[in-house]
């Protein structure tokens, strides 16, 4: 060997030796977490070596934790170059990509590191989560099970594989995730989080009020952890300790628009509408684009009797598919109380069968403007309303939302929710008679002659309950038993208007002498006009706040609906402005609902005594 060639081998030995100590201090800051340091360190070692394929990974690598997602894209790209069979570097690719939401991109280099290293644990979990983040779901939940296969004591895939999985709406498989990674690491804390908010959304209230306290005692300061106690007390109407965890939220971030609007629902439930809606302006003036916020501060206004301003935040329930009402465009424009001469208007439905019932209340307001205007007017309802509404309205069109629309032009449209706004902007715009809804005579004769046939005493029509009776749900209604006070008197006969499948229910209460005589053949859930009939047959109903109580105020009959004390619905009144034949029996957030069942009571007693 020449001289020359001598020393540059020396000199290239040394470079070698130089960058090699530069990337072993590199590789120390690195696990410090001294990404700048670190990066230093490599940039420095690459001058000596420029081709040095560790130097190049690692710099990438602390470049992506650094937030340099560019170049570190660039910087992996040029390993690569040198080595396109390197299962980390192609890692480090799909990690930047990811960052920079080039999702496909970084899904084929993810997969690229797995066909040359299987078993990469990083290389799956980084998969999994990029596929979760770009939608699928399906896919990223596969993934990180695949991952559990191989590293069944991974407490972090565990707790990824949870968050897809309530991404997915698997509330009850997620729960089992969380726990898995608790029981893997029992101080993971936002796993424990997590799991209240699944236990949470499964309604296992009890359950999840447990998992948040073992996570406030975990991470006593952490607003995600407080956020959960809160929103759970809350779910048990436990409003006033609820409160507090969202005022210590509110005080620790003045800017938190959303714990300021949870704060308001608790104000709210305790009908402090006040101090309610000065939270929720607070929400809406640190976020003004969410609607949610709208929705509630409307609820509010309407509460307190502020009909005006409360309708103009309703409309803040219409819009995409994330709000409450999907915003539909049917006519050529939104009808906001413009001349009808000549115009078609179609008014289309919206929410429950109980929304779509209070609504049509404005329908014979409505229908004599059109009809003084020389308009014409297209109704759309439920199709089980359909007949109902057509006998009850027969000035309009009564049609189906899924119907063919006629073919004459839509000039203008209105969701029904948004009538009261034109129509309803004050409790004295409301009726004093408004039995609105006609159902068939020879049906309400029929009906009549069959409970007559029951004995003397006064008809009560009865339902004591929605269909969904899940935990968080259960105590705002009764139970059939709670009414035994009506049960067995001769001078009462207890007629069923409860829908669905309650005859183990009314079973169980005719053991106890209830008598609850039910109409056979008679279809409540889905014969609504037969329903309607019924409810006008008998002399008094007793309802929850479901749509039977709506039925029985629209047809007129003398009815007694127990709910929320100051609902929304109420429009800052004691009763139920919508139905003038209803009386709204509320108790407060913190009242047993018993309370609220001994009124009703000693009302219908009143009603007997009046009767004779």
């Amino acid at each position: 060997m020449s001289g020359n060639h001598a020393l540059q081998s020396a000199n290239g030995s040394a470079k070698q030796e130089q960058a090699n100590q530069l990337i072993q201090a590199g590789m120390l800051a690195h696990r410090q977490g001294r990404f700048s340091d670190a990066a230093r360190a490599y940039e420095k070692a690459l001058k000596k070596d420029p081709h040095h394929l560790t130097a190049l990974n690692l710099l990438a690598d602390a470049q992506l934790n650094l937030g340099k997602n560019t170049r570190a894209l660039n910087t992996i790209g040029r390993a690569l170059s040198l080595n396109p069979e390197m299962p980390s570097a192609w890692l480090v690719k799909g990690s930047a990509q990811r960052r920079m939401g080039e999702f496909a991109g970084a899904i084929t280099s993810l997969e690229k590191s797995l066909e040359l290293k299987p078993d990469s644990t990083d290389a799956l979990m980084t998969l999994a989560g990029t596929l979760k983040e770009a939608g699928n779901l399906d896919a990223a939940i596969d993934t990180y099970e695949d991952l559990l296969s191989k590293a069944p004591e991974l407490s972090k895939a565990h707790y990824n594989l949870g968050n897809a999985l309530v991404d997915d709406g698997q509330f009850d498989e997620a729960i089992f995730s969380y726990e898995e990674a608790i029981r893997l690491d029992p101080e993971y804390s936002p796993a424990q989080i997590n799991l209240a908010s699944a236990l949470h959304a499964e309604d296992r209230l009890e359950e999840a009020l447990t998992a948040s306290e073992k996570a406030l005692h975990m991470e006593a300061t952490s607003r995600n952890a407080k956020l959960n106690h809160a929103n759970i007390l809350k779910s048990l109407i436990r409003l006033d300790k609820a409160e507090s965890f969202y005022r210590e939220i509110v005080d620790a971030a003045p800017k938190d628009a959303e714990a300021h609007d949870l704060l308001g629902t608790v104000l709210q439930g305790q009908a402090r509408f006040k101090e309610a809606i000065s939270a929720y302006r607070t929400a809406i003036d640190l976020s003004p684009k969410v609607d949610l916020f709208k929705g509630d501060l409307a609820t509010a206004l309407l509460a307190d009797g502020q009909l005006a301003e409360g309708w103009k935040y309703y409309e803040a329930r219409i819009g995409t598919a994330e709000h409450q009402v999907y915003q539909r465009k049917i006519g050529k424009a939104t009808w906001q109380g413009d001349s009808l001469a000549g115009k078609t208007l179609l008014v289309w439905r919206e929410q429950g069968i109980g929304d779509d019932i209070r609504f049509a209340s404005c329908y014979p307001d409505l229908a004599a403007r059109v009809q003084a205007e020389g308009g014409k007017l297209i109704i759309e309802t439920e199709p089980r309303l359909i007949t109902l509404y057509a006998r009850s309205f027969p000035m309009a069109t009564i049609r189906s939302a899924g119907e063919p629309l006629p073919d004459d032009t839509i000039h203008f449209d209105i969701p029904a929710g948004s009538l009261p706004a034109l129509l309803r902007n004050s409790v004295s715009d409301f009726p004093a008679e408004n039995a609105f809804l006609k159902p068939k005579e020879t049906r309400i004769e029929k009906f009549r002659a069959e409970i007559e046939a029951l004995g003397a005493g006064l008809k009560v029509g009865i339902s004591w309950r929605s269909r969904n009776m899940e935990s968080s749900r259960s105590r705002f209604y009764t139970d059939l038993s709670d009414w035994k006070a009506l049960f067995s008197r001769p001078d009462i006969q207890l007629i069923n208007l409860q829908y669905g499948n309650v005859d183990k229910e009314i079973e169980a209460a005719n053991a106890m002498n209830a008598n609850i005589h039910v109409v056979e053949g008679l279809d409540l859930m889905n014969d609504l006009d037969g329903a309607a009939a019924l409810s006008r047959a008998v002399d008094v109903v007793i309802s929850a706040g479901t749509s039977v109580g709506d039925m029985a105020g629209a047809v007129g009959a003398t009815t007694y609906i127990y709910g929320a004390h100051r609902h929304p619905m109420c429009l800052g009144t004691q009763n139920f402005p919508w139905y003038p034949s209803v009386t709204w029996i509320g108790h407060q957030w913190n009242e047993p609902l018993t309370k609220s069942v001994d009124k009703i009571v000693g009302l219908i007693e009143q009603d007997v005594g009046q009767r004779g």
